[in-house]
């Protein structure tokens, strides 16, 4: 009974929990049928307020470039799903029978079903509610724009195709040199583009870059351009005193041992990728496009791109056009419109856009009636019928008239644009120059938008796509009669007497064409005229009555011409508004000035030494562009004040500078400054006055809108920012700084000051608000500058940079010879000139985040010491000619520079260490230089070593370059094996000065570390012993490419045995004037037990030896059979040398085989004798040119080895002739090259 007592409560007790809870819980979804349905719509709004804030915020990080993290997008996807569920339930609520069969009753089980799923849905928004996240987004790395698919991208099979197959062949290792070309605007950029995306999306690559549209830079300056914008692409910094070869040798350098794809676009004509620092290759692939079948450049394999097939035309078209072409009637219309396309995407997208969304069908059939014409070229048709629906009497002149004078890739001067526009009255109701740039501006502006005209590289041009630029001339030929050629090409013979008298315009820009007419043309339809000499052709003339026929010309144009003395029929011109005489060789030009209705004279670059006082009658002249003029030395004095309604002035740069000052009259020679101030009207000018003295009070007016004005003895600003208000002040006194000068700093970009007149300037600057539009600031040669830093009370006359935030868009510093700039500490540690609104750099020489300090002579013994000054943006730092600096860093301060890439000490006489631990015990190296890429220690007589301390690891360095560091020991100088220190103790001074002058360390050695370091320069190093010790940091000097050492008298080796193994990069080897070098590579010496360790150099392409007069041999046979990239070989002005190639051990009869080897020269070796003293062969297949200059003991060059061999075992006891060469018969029957010898040549 008592078990039963236990056992009967938890029997009822589980039975009430199986039987009557379970009921309960079913009768309550009966009772809470109504609530629960509520209760759901709560929570389903509830949910749906969540989904909405969550959207804003993901909108706003989104906006900011950061990425979204994968649980946030789940629970926006789920919260959909449960929405759509939810509402879908609550939709059917509706449609469910909630009564019995008669209607009388309700239906229990529907109620029961529907209140349940309520119930189920309620708990599984209020559980998806409760989840949280610990953050929302997170910082995406930055996307190149080609990274996903425009909106207007379409897949179509033809081109996809290709895709697949060009990226197929990128995966295969054989193939590294592609081309894709097809005619112009049939989408060869966009097909790129996708190759681009895809690579990037597979990771086939490390790098991906490319580079659109490369014909778009002058020929001249193409490579840089190509180079500077793969630099950018691949995050490199580009030093712009690097020439074409230094920089593709630092881009090789950046990309060799990575794996990359480079695609460069539109690239017209060949070019020697190697010259741009591109070597097609396994780990380097290259994709060029091209018009033509790529063009010599060696490509492995070619794609051709068709134009689209007539469906995917269609295609490309609805999607622009939109939904009016459902309209079955526009529909029909718009096919045919379509078709007239020619397959060409750039001119379905021009065509397209333009008749998107008219609705009207009497639109679209006069669309068609135009293209119905008889034209050879149906994409003609097509951008014509663009052409036609521009809007207004404006637009469509000036697109021809780009057509006709765009010159090479199509590109287009805004300047030029100006002088013709205004010149032939294209601009309706604009009288003045400023209102018609603006004008013209808004203009160009719609002919992009309206895809006629393309951005350019450079911010004052623009340029068009070679088939609008066509269409346009075709246009201008056919409808104005005009006679225009494409930039380059020929005109055979000049057009019938007929068309000349209908014809309105005639460009010729850079054409050849026959000899000019000596009968004049009558043209009395001729308003504009341009000619443009194609190759600087001397017999180009235009003779003397040659406009006589052409009375309505407002346009003249001639560039390049040799003109002794100007046509006389030119003052028949009398209603020529624009007269441009550029790059010309000029003579007597007083005839212009009897062109009184003349508006715009150009000599842009023209070789003019004289302004004659007849120019001053031009008194309706309103731009006057004498830039470039540097002949020209005299203008008449009242010349320039007579032009009253000039408004326009140009002649800064690079031309006259011979101004007088006011006072002189009657006996005045030249022009006077002073004639500036007659030109009321003067609203943009370009001017160098060099002589400072001369600058009359208040030249300058407050109406100046636009100026590059240089006030002293200044170098032509150098600058592509032709929208930037340049100014640059050398006063002579202080009264000089005037009401003038204030007007213009309030619109000043780009301000230099030099002399003492800079604190007071900025000082206005500052107090006035003048500097908000500042972007660049060079200040030099100011001997009351202390410190750069701003403190809270900061005076006029100390401290020059007093606050920050007046500076909001300062991008640019630049500091020279500020005599008393004592640091960079400041009183107020949270502000700095180096932060600003828009820039957290500090730059100089237009090189970013930069300082540069020169010629502080007597200056402070230590910088950047205290630890105080934090310059986490700074990548450059330069000190020259600093000689009151022992000491340049604290450990502190060096780890604080975390940015610092590019470190330059040269000219410092007293400079002993570069970081020291001086006045504080830290010596911890960590986490010191972690991204310094260039270290240059020059010219340093007192420098003892870099630094203090147990091992220092640089990271990043890639170019060293020690010259002229004559007491400089170890690079790092370990206190605690070594008992040398530095600047405690005078004793201790001298005992290290005894030590190192005595002794000589191995300057790098195992507690310095180079990982990345490619580039080693030491240069004048006299009492250097060696370079490297016998143990080395592992991993260091292993991506070694270049090694240059010069003037190191003391050296007997180049390369120690412990850098055995780290030379599998090395191409280039310079060595000059080491008097003391015995080898270049000192071999390990080993017991018979050991096994033989040699040097290896597979990637040599260079060797370059001169002046070594102690030097026995190049390289040992180990090195010189493994020698398959050397190209050059050169050895001069060696004594003592007899052999190039040293015995080693090899086998006894080695084969020496160079590939790739095209010039060999020997000059003043007078013991020279072989090229290597044991039996051997030896096999040159592309070598061209063998010199022998000088070299009296040679006197056989090359035997065949078998023969060779034949004549040992024949000869016996007879001695024979060791000739320099032995080569096996293939290498004598496969190359021919070429000999010189200052001897007899002997046996080949």
């Amino acid at each position: 009974m008592e078990i039963l007592t236990v056992i009967i409560p938890e029997v009822v007790g589980k039975v009430i929990e199986y039987t009557v809870v379970p009921v309960g819980r079913q009768v309550g979804y009966l009772i809470h049928y109504k609530s629960n349905r509520q209760n759901l719509r709560r929570q389903l709004k509830n949910l749906n307020a969540a989904k909405e804030r969550l959207k804003h915020t993901v909108f706003e990080v989104e906006r900011k470039g950061k990425g979204i993290h994968d649980d946030v997008q789940n629970w926006s996807r789920e919260a959909d799903e449960i929405t759509q569920e939810a509402e879908t339930f609550l939709d059917d609520v509706g449609q469910v029978r909630t009564k019995c069969v008669h209607g009388i009753c309700p239906n229990l089980v529907s109620y029961h079903q529907l209140s349940r799923k309520s119930t189920k849905l309620i708990k599984k928004i209020e559980l998806h509610e409760k989840i949280e996240f610990p953050s929302v987004s997170y910082n995406a790395p930055a996307e190149e724009i080609f990274a996903t698919p425009s909106e207007d991208y379409m897949a179509f099979e033809s081109r996809n195709s290709m895709v697949k197959k060009i990226l197929e062949e990128l995966r295969n290792p054989g193939t590294n040199l592609l081309g894709v070309y097809g005619t112009g605007g049939v989408g060869k950029s966009t097909l790129v583009q996708e190759v681009y995306r895809q690579a990037k999306k597979e990771n086939l690559f490390d790098d991906v870059v490319i580079v659109l549209d490369a014909k778009q830079y002058p020929e001249a300056e193409k490579k840089e351009r190509i180079q500077k914008k793969i630099a950018e692409k691949l995050d490199m910094d580009v030093q712009e005193s690097q020439d074409i070869e230094g920089r593709a040798k630092t881009l090789w350098n950046r990309i060799k041992d990575k794996n990359i794809f480079v695609i460069l676009d539109d690239v017209w004509e060949a070019i020697k990728l190697e010259a741009l620092g591109l070597r097609p290759m396994a780990t380097c692939k290259i994709l060029l496009t091209s018009r033509d079948r790529v063009f010599e450049m060696r490509t492995q394999k070619e794609f051709r791109l068709e134009v689209l097939g007539m469906e995917e035309n269609w295609s490309l078209f609805e999607k622009i056009v939109g939904d009016v072409v459902e309209d079955d009637r526009i529909r029909k219309v718009a096919t045919k419109v379509a078709k007239k396309c020619g397959g060409l995407p750039v001119l379905v997208v021009a065509v397209a856009s333009a008749l998107r969304s008219e609705n009207t069908l009497e639109v679209w059939k006069d669309a068609l009636r135009r293209f119905k014409s008889r034209l050879a070229k149906p994409a003609y048709l097509a951008l014509e019928w663009s052409y036609n629906r521009l809007d207004g009497e404006e637009l469509k002149p000036l697109f021809l008239l780009c057509g006709i004078i765009a010159g090479g890739s199509c590109s287009i001067s805004l300047s030029d644009l100006l002088k013709y526009i205004m010149g032939l009255g294209l601009v309706k109701n604009v009288d003045r120059v400023e209102e018609a740039r603006d004008t013209l501006l808004s203009l160009v502006k719609k002919l992009k938008d309206s895809c006629l005209l393309l951005e350019s590289y450079d911010d004052g041009r623009v340029r068009m796509h070679e088939l609008v630029r066509d269409v346009a001339i075709w246009i201008a030929c056919r409808d104005q009669h005009a006679l225009s050629r494409a930039y380059g090409d020929e005109l055979t013979e000049w057009p019938h007497r007929d068309f000349l008298k209908k014809c309105s315009a005639i460009s010729l820009n850079y054409c050849k064409i026959p000899k000019l007419p000596e009968v004049p043309w009558v043209c009395p339809e001729l308003r504009f005229f341009k000619l443009v000499n194609h190759n600087n052709d001397d017999s180009l003339e235009i003779t003397g009555n040659y406009f006589e026929g052409m009375n309505e010309l407002k346009v003249v144009d001639v560039t390049g011409l040799r003109i002794p003395s100007l046509p006389p029929s030119l003052q028949s011109l009398t209603i020529l508004q624009t007269l441009c005489l550029d790059q010309c060789v000029l003579g007597d030009i007083a005839l212009v000035g009897q062109l009184t209705n003349l508006k715009i004279l150009s000599l842009i670059h023209s070789h003019v030494k004289e302004l004659p006082k007849q120019i001053g009658q031009l008194t309706c002249l309103q731009l006057l562009d004498l830039t470039g003029c540097s002949e020209l030395v005299l203008i008449s004095p009242g010349v320039i004040s007579s032009l009253t309604r000039l408004e326009d002035l140009r002649m800064g740069i690079n031309s006259f500078k011979q101004w007088e000052g006011e006072g002189f009259i009657d006996g005045r020679r030249n022009a006077s400054i002073i004639e500036l101030k007659h030109l009321s009207q003067l609203t943009a000018l370009e001017i160098h006055i060099p002589d400072a003295k001369i600058l009359p009070a208040n030249l300058f007016s407050d109406k100046l809108e636009r100026y590059t004005i240089l006030v002293g003895d200044w170098p032509s600003p150098h600058t592509n920012d032709t929208s930037s208000n340049v100014l640059k002040l050398k006063l002579a006194t202080r009264n000089q700084f005037d009401r003038g000068i204030k007007s213009l700093l309030k619109k000043c970009e780009d301000l230099s000051l030099d002399g003492m007149e800079a604190v007071n300037i900025i000082s206005y600057l500052l107090d006035s608000g003048s500097a908000k539009q500042l972007k660049r600031l060079h200040v030099q040669n100011n001997d009351e500058v202390i410190s750069i830093i701003n403190s809270v009370s900061w005076s006029y006359s100390r401290n020059a940079f007093p606050i920050a935030e007046p500076f909001p868009k300062l991008g640019s510093l630049t500091l020279r010879n500020l005599p008393k700039l004592i640091g960079f500490s400041s009183e107020d540690k949270s502000r700095s000139i180096v932060t600003t609104r828009t820039h957290k750099q500090l730059t100089i020489d237009t090189e970013a985040e930069e300082i540069i300090l020169e010629n502080e002579i007597g200056g402070p013994t230590k910088l950047f010491l205290n630890g105080e000054v934090l310059m986490g943006h700074l990548t450059t730092l330069i000190l020259h000619q600093c000689d009151g600096l022992r000491f340049l860093f604290s450990f502190s301060m060096a780890r604080s520079l975390v940015q610092l890439k590019h470190l330059k000490i040269s000219h410092c006489q007293i400079m002993e260490e570069i970081v020291t631990k001086i006045d504080c015990s830290e010596e911890n190296t960590d986490n010191i230089f972690c991204k310094l890429k260039h270290l240059q220690l020059q010219y340093l007589p007192s420098l003892v070593r870099f630094c203090s301390g147990s091992y220092i690891e640089f990271p990043l360095l890639e170019l060293l370059h020690l010259e002229d560091c004559t007491k400089m020991g170890t690079f790092i100088f370990d206190s605690k094996s070594e008992s040398v220190t530095i600047g405690k103790q005078t004793e201790e001074r001298d005992l290290k000065e005894n030590v190192e002058t005595d002794v000589q360390y191995f300057i790098l050695d195992q507690k310095v570390g180079f990982p990345s370091l490619e580039i080693l320069i030491i240069h004048d190093q006299p009492k250097l012993l060696g370079i490297w010790h016998s143990q080395l940091a592992p991993n260091s000097f292993c991506r070694l490419r270049k090694v240059k050492v010069f003037r190191c008298h003391s050296l007997t080796n180049i390369f120690a045995p412990s850098m055995i193994g780290r030379l599998n990069a090395l191409d280039t080897l310079e060595i000059r004037h080491c008097q003391s070098l015995q080898v270049v590579f000192e071999q390990a010496y080993y017991t018979s037990t050991t096994e033989l360790k040699t040097f290896e150099c597979p990637s040599l392409d260079l060797i370059r030896i001169d002046s070594c007069q102690s030097l026995k041999n190049i390289f040992p046979a180990s090195v010189a059979t493994a020698l398959q990239h050397l190209r050059e070989l050169h050895v001069e002005n060696c004594g003592t040398l007899k052999e190039i190639v040293a015995e080693d051990g090899l086998e006894a009869t080695p084969t020496f085989v160079f590939p790739k080897l095209t010039y060999a020269i020997f000059q003043k070796l007078p013991q020279l004798r072989s090229f290597y003293f044991e039996l051997h062969v030896s096999k040159w297949p592309l070598l061209k040119e063998l010199v022998f200059l000088e070299c009296g003991n040679v006197e056989i060059f090359a035997f065949e080895f078998s023969r060779f061999r034949e004549k040992l075992e024949l000869g016996l006891h007879a001695p024979i002739k060791q000739p320099f060469f032995l080569l096996d018969k293939a290498s004598i029957t496969q190359s021919q090259p070429e000999s010189h010898s200052s001897q007899n040549s002997g046996d080949m």
